[in-house]
C-alpha cells in the first residue's frame, strides 16, 4: 500500500518519532512517502510550508498535495497535525482517496475549528482524553474514532540501573523539548526545585532537550539563578543529543512524559510523569491508570501543577533506589503491553484496510480513483465514489 505521511513539522517533535516508528515497523510491506515543512531523521519528503494558515497557504498546499497523491498513485493519506489536517481533507476529497488522522493531543475549540474540524474518514486518538475531547467537543461518533495508542520500539533487554553520579549524586534528567507547553512544565519544575532541593538529597539535574533560540538566552539565566539556589545539587543544559538511548541509560531517574516518558520507561528506568498537563507522579501500578489516560501526564485536564505532588515524587525518586526500580520494572511491562510500535502498527494497518475495502470495489483492485496496481497506462483512470461516501456512508454491498 501507497501511504503519504502529512505533517507540519518545525522541529523534532513526538508526531514525527510517531511515524518515524510506523514506518519503520513496514518496511518492506508498505512504501511510505513524506510530505512536511521539515523532517529531522533523514527522511526523503517533498518540503511544502504545511503550517501555514489556512488562507492562503493552506489552499496552494491542497492542490500541491493532491497532485502529489495522483503522481505517486497514493491510495491513503495520514496527516498528524492541525495544520496538515487541514490540507489532508480537501486533498483526500479532491482525489477520492480515504484520510486517516491521528490525534495527538486535544485539538483547540474555536469557531473555525468546530465548523472545520477535518478529523479524517478515522480520527486516530492517542489516549482516552483526546478520545473524550473529539466526542464532548466535535460531535465526532465513537465509530469513528480508534483508541490506538503511541507505539515505540522496545527494547530486547533493558539495562541494570546506573552507579550514581559524581559525589554520590543521582543524575536526573528533565527530557523533552522545551517548546510550547512544556516550557511552561520545566518552569514549573524549575521553581519548586528552587524552594525545596535544600531538604532533598542533592543530585546532579540535566535538562536534555532542543531548546528553540528565542528561549537559550533566559535558559541561561534561569539555570545560573536556579544552580545558585540548590547547591550542593547541580542543574546543567545538555541539549539535544542525537544518542538519546545511551543518555537515558546513563541516568538514574527521568522526568518526562509522552514518546520521552515512554521510551525511558522502556529502557527501564524510573520515571516521574510530568507533562504539558501537570504532575502524575513516579510511574507505578497506583499512578498507571492516568498515565494512560493521559498520554503520561501531557493531557491532563484541568492542569495540575501541584507543587506538593512534585515534591513527593522527587523525594522517591532520589530515595531508594531498590523502591524505584521496582516500580521501574513493572512499568517497563506495561509499556510492552500497550505501547509496542508492532501492535500499533499493526492496528493503525487494518484501520487502512478497512476504509479501503469499504471504499473500494474489490475484484476490480482499485483504491477508489486510482489505478489498478497492474494498470499500465497512465490514462487508466476509474470514476471515484458518490460524494455521500465521503460522508461515511458505505457503498451498497
Amino acid at each position: 500500500m501507497k501511504v503519504l505521511f502529512l505533517l507540519s513539522s518545525l522541529e523534532p517533535a513526538g508526531s514525527e518519532t510517531y511515524c518515524v516508528s510506523l514506518a519503520k515497523a513496514w518496511q518492506g510491506q508498505h512504501e511510505i512517502f513524506w510530505i512536511s515543512d521539515r523532517l529531522h531523521f533523514g527522511q526523503s519528503y517533498l518540503s511544502l510550508p504545511i503550517s501555514g494558515k489556512a488562507f492562503p497557504a493552506g489552499v496552494s498546499n491542497t492542490f500541491k498535495v493532491s497532485r502529489f497523491i495522483r503522481e505517486n498513485r497514493i491510495q491513503i493519506v495520514h496527516s498528524h497535525s492541525r495544520r496538515s489536517h487541514w490540507v489532508a481533507v480537501q486533498a483526500a476529497a479532491l482525489t477520492h482517496i480515504p484520510h486517516v488522522t491521528t490525534i495527538h493531543q486535544p485539538p483547540p475549540v474555536h469557531l473555525f475549528s468546530r465548523l472545520f474540524p477535518c478529523l479524517g474518514d478515522i480520527a486516530i486518538a492517542i489516549d482516552e482524553v483526546v478520545s473524550d475531547h473529539l466526542q464532548a467537543h466535535f460531535g465526532r461518533k465513537p465509530e469513528s474514532i480508534r483508541l490506538i495508542r503511541n507505539g515505540i520500539e522496545i527494547p530486547a533487554a533493558h539495562p541494570k540501573l546506573p552507579p550514581q553520579g559524581g559525589k554520590g549524586m543521582k543524575r536526573i534528567a528533565i527530557l523533552g523539548r522545551l517548546s510550547g507547553g512544556r516550557w511552561q512544565a520545566v518552569q514549573f519544575f524549575f521553581d519548586v526545585l528552587k524552594r525545596i532541593a535544600k531538604s532533598l538529597p542533592a543530585a546532579q539535574y540535566l535538562v536534555a532537550g532542543r531548546v528553540p533560540e528565542e528561549r537559550a538566552s533566559d535558559l541561561a539565566e534561569q539555570l545560573r539563578i536556579v544552580n545558585s539556589a540548590i547547591a550542593p545539587s547541580t542543574i546543567e543544559l545538555t541539549g539535544w543529543t542525537d544518542h538519546l538511548a545511551d543518555f537515558i541509560s546513563s541516568c538514574d531517574g527521568i522526568v518526562a512524559a509522552g514518546r520521552s516518558g515512554l521510551e525511558s520507561l522502556a529502557l527501564g528506568r524510573p520515571v516521574l510523569m510530568m507533562g504539558e498537563g501537570g504532575v502524575i507522579g513516579l510511574a507505578g501500578p497506583e499512578t498507571w491508570e492516568q498515565a494512560l489516560r493521559t498520554n503520561l501526564g501531557d493531557h491532563i485536564t484541568p492542569k495540575e501543577f501541584y507543587p506538593a505532588k512534585l515534591e513527593v515524587a522527587l523525594r522517591e525518586l532520589l530515595g531508594d533506589s531498590n523502591s524505584s526500580g521496582e516500580k521501574a520494572r513493572w512499568a517497563r511491562s506495561q509499556v510492552e503491553k500497550y505501547y509496542d510500535i508492532r501492535t500499533v502498527a499493526r492496528d493503525i494497518e487494518n484501520v487502512y484496510k478497512d476504509l479501503c475495502s469499504a471504499v473500494t470495489p474489490a475484484k476490480a483492485g482499485v483504491y477508489r480513483n486510482q489505478r489498478p496496481m497492474d494498470s499500465g497506462s497512465p490514462n487508466d483512470r476509474r470514476p471515484g465514489p458518490p460524494d455521500v461516501w465521503r460522508a461515511g456512508l458505505r457503498p451498497p454491498e
